[in-house]
């Protein structure tokens, strides 16, 4: 922990954050959550400020979407088109419908992200409204992750990467139970 203190209390890791997590929104195999988790654990020393990782997380989150809205609305055409012809007009609906909340929703899901702003993009959703969902969605998904490593980090508070560990093992029984409930609901739903 002595090595990483340096790290964590320089400027320069807001600037990682926002980066690392603007790449999540079109690269979504880019850990955000288990590097904004654990820095959460981590404040809970006093560094990095709370404040400062709350902005950078957020910024990186708009960012990102901004960037995965751009790369749909170029891309959509080529949803248009072949198989994934259907399952963009689906999303296109969804989204057109319940833009706000399926951009909130999907920012919580593995992949989610990145599936709802590309799609976005390509359906072309009024940037108004995205831009404020994405925004919410941000400071929500900042609250959540940032809220799971000062939980871990609170209950470990001698030892802040068993904190951090304890964070993101917890976010990860959250997406799979979430991922169990929404298997059952589309099984129940489906026709006989």
């Amino acid at each position: 922990m002595d090595v990483l203190m340096p790290l964590i209390s320089s400027p320069w890791l807001f600037v990682v954050v926002v980066v690392v997590v603007a790449l999540d929104g079109f690269v979504p195999v880019v850990p955000s959550e288990a590097m904004v988790i654990g820095l959460g654990a981590v404040s809970v020393s006093g560094s990095p400020n709370l404040l400062a990782l709350f902005a950078a997380v957020v910024a990186g989150g708009v960012a990102g979407d901004r960037i995965a809205y751009l790369i749909g609305s170029r891309a959509g055409g080529w949803f248009a088109t072949g198989r994934l012809a259907p399952a963009r007009e689906k999303a296109a609906r969804a989204l057109l419908r319940h833009g706000g909340a399926a951009i909130i929703v999907g920012r919580f899901l593995p992949y989610g992200r990145t599936a709802t702003t590309v799609m976005s993009g390509a359906a072309a959703l009024p940037m108004g409204r995205f831009h404020l969902f994405t925004a919410v969605s941000s400071v929500a998904w900042a609250v959540y992750v940032i809220g799971l490593g000062r939980l871990g980090g609170a209950a470990f508070a001698d030892a802040p990467l068993w904190g951090a560990a304890l964070g993101v093992a917890f976010g990860m029984v959250l997406a799979t139970l979430w991922a169990v409930g929404e298997k059952r609901r589309s099984v129940a739903e489906a026709p006989c």
